[in-house]
Parts: structure tokens; C-alpha cells; sequence
């Protein structure tokens, strides 16, 4: 795909559609496997920074949990809580960019089918939600990969915009219930508190302060992510430009086939080399040798 009003037009009616189906029940277990890539996001940080996963749950509510210890320095547990919506966004504007640059479409979408089943099996009960999410959209989504480049730019593109739709709706959370938001759990663990240690149900003040600051923070990234992977994806990639090449004569364009030579005649008269079908520019023609005929 290089056609930029196209693409955005495919990535405008996908997200129309999403929206207008988004309380629909087909559309519900699409949420399920977002609110799993949200999750895996956090596992995923975990692991990287040195840490353990003991498992990883859906609740069923578009709500889910990462059982997982952090590794020792200070700074993991932020990264680990930070990596869902974070990780989140990046993982739609990989797929988004992939999906329209086109490049390797196939084996992107087998590897993340492999790694959904893989996360699948090794970090979710057997029998539970995240279990049967995770395999149920792992294996699809391998299938799909495996029967051409059309339909995997496809699901490339609509998984892309169903994570970044959903990573940025369900930012929306913060303002509703940021007690029990990632935002909300980072907001008492940096003030030394646990929703346990509170003695009335009132957050305190300096908690929220904070809760919303991490929120607004997480928002302005994620969509700032999400805006670079767009722009960048939406960008007409064309290598073979008229201009990115070093030799200034390979702007001109060639002629196909063979000529008569009658044609070959109107074109030497023209400064058009038969032979090659490059335009010779006039200041040139002056420095040719005449042909022997």
C-alpha cells in the first residue's frame, strides 16, 4: 500500500465501525483479547527488567490482572504498571505500520499468533478466560497468516487500530475510577500507601494528585505514540523515487519493447536514444559522435 487518502481512508472506516458495533457482543470478545494485550504488556516488562509472571487473568468485565515480581531495583515496579497502556499503544502502531507498509506481513502476524499461544500456555490457567482468549486468537490469527499477504496486511491493519482505539478509550477509566487503574495503584505505591491502609473510603487528596498527573501523562504518551506510528505508516513510501536515485539520467523514463525504425529515426531526431530510451537532455546531443550508418 502506498496510496495515502486510501489508507487513511481504510483506517477512518475501521474505526467508524468499531464504534458504531462497540457495545455489540461480537465486538466484546475483541475487547477481551485487547484488554490480554494489555496484559501481556505488563508481563512482558516484568520479564525484561528481571522479573517473574506468575499468571495472567481476565476477569471477564474488560477488566484482567498480571500476577508478577517486579525485579529489585526501584525502578521496575513503575516500569512493569507503566508497560500496559504504554505497551499497549506500541504494540497497535507496530501492527498499524506493518499492516501498511506491507513488509513481511506474513511473518508478522505467524510470530504474534505464536506468541499469543505461547503467553497463552505458559502465564494463564488452563480452562480460564485468558487461557481460552489467548489460544482462540493466537490460532486464528496464525491461520490467517498462513494464507496470503492480502488478507494478512488486513487483519495487520484492523488489529492495529482495534489496539490503539481501545488503548486510548479505556484511558477514559482514569476519570471514573482511578483507585483501581494501573494510574491509581502506581499513585499509592509512590506514596507509600495500599488501598488496605486506608481507614474511610476517601482517596487522599495528594493520591489523586498524583493518580491524575501519572493518567495525564500515560494519555499524552499513548496517543503520541499512536500519532507516530499513523503519520509514519500513512506516509507514501515510494524507494524507486524520480528523485532518490544518484544518477540524474535514471529520472528519465524508458521505453518498452522493440522499435521500428522508422520510430527509431523520429526519435533520433528528437534527442531520444533508441536503444535505451533515455531522453538526452540538448546540451548534450551537441558532445555525441554521429552513428556510423
Amino acid at each position: 500500500m502506498s496510496d495515502k487518502p486510501l489508507k487513511f481512508a481504510i483506517f477512518l472506516s475501521l474505526i467508524l465501525s468499531l464504534v458504531a458495533f462497540w457495545d455489540h457482543q461480537v465486538t466484546s470478545y475483541l475487547k477481551e483479547f485487547v484488554v490480554l494485550i494489555h496484559e501481556i504488556c505488563h508481563a512482558s516488562a516484568a520479564l525484561f527488567t528481571g522479573g517473574m509472571v506468575k499468571g495472567i487473568a481476565l476477569h471477564g468485565n474488560e477488566g484482567g490482572e498480571t500476577i508478577a515480581i517486579p525485579a529489585s531495583f526501584r525502578g521496575s515496579f513503575i516500569l512493569v504498571v507503566s508497560a500496559g497502556y504504554i505497551g499497549s499503544s506500541l504494540v497497535g502502531g507496530l501492527l498499524l505500520k506493518a499492516g501498511f507498509s506491507g513488509h513481511n506481513a506474513r511473518q508478522t502476524l505467524i510470530l504474534f499468533g505464536l506468541m499469543l499461544i505461547s503467553v497463552s500456555v505458559l502465564y494463564s490457567k488452563l480452562g480460564e478466560l485468558a487461557y481460552f482468549t489467548g489460544i482462540f486468537w493466537g490460532v486464528a490469527i496464525l491461520v490467517i497468516g498462513m494464507l496470503g499477504e492480502s488478507i494478512s496486511i488486513l487483519t495487520l491493519v484492523f488489529l492495529g487500530t482495534s489496539i490503539s482505539l481501545y488503548s486510548i478509550y479505556d484511558l477514559s477509566d482514569f476519570a471514573e475510577k482511578l483507585p483501581e487503574t494501573d494510574a491509581g495503584i502506581l499513585a499509592f505505591w509512590m506514596s507509600g500507601l495500599t488501598p488496605e491502609d486506608l481507614t474511610s473510603e476517601e482517596v487522599p487528596t495528594a493520591v489523586l494528585f498524583l493518580g491524575y498527573l501519572i493518567a495525564t501523562l500515560w494519555s499524552l504518551l499513548s496517543i503520541g505514540i499512536i500519532y507516530f506510528f499513523l503519520k509514519g505508516s500513512l506516509h507514501d513510501h515510494q524507494p524507486n523515487s524520480d528523485y532518490g536515485t544518484d544518477n540524474p539520467m535514471d529520472q528519465f523514463e524508458r521505453f518498452p519493447g522493440e522499435l521500428s525504425p522508422e520510430a527509431k529515426m523520429w526519435l533520433e531526431k528528437r534527442g531520444v536514444d533508441p536503444e535505451s530510451g533515455v531522453v538526452i537532455p540538448p546540451n548534450l546531443l551537441l558532445d555525441l559522435p554521429p552513428k556510423d550508418k
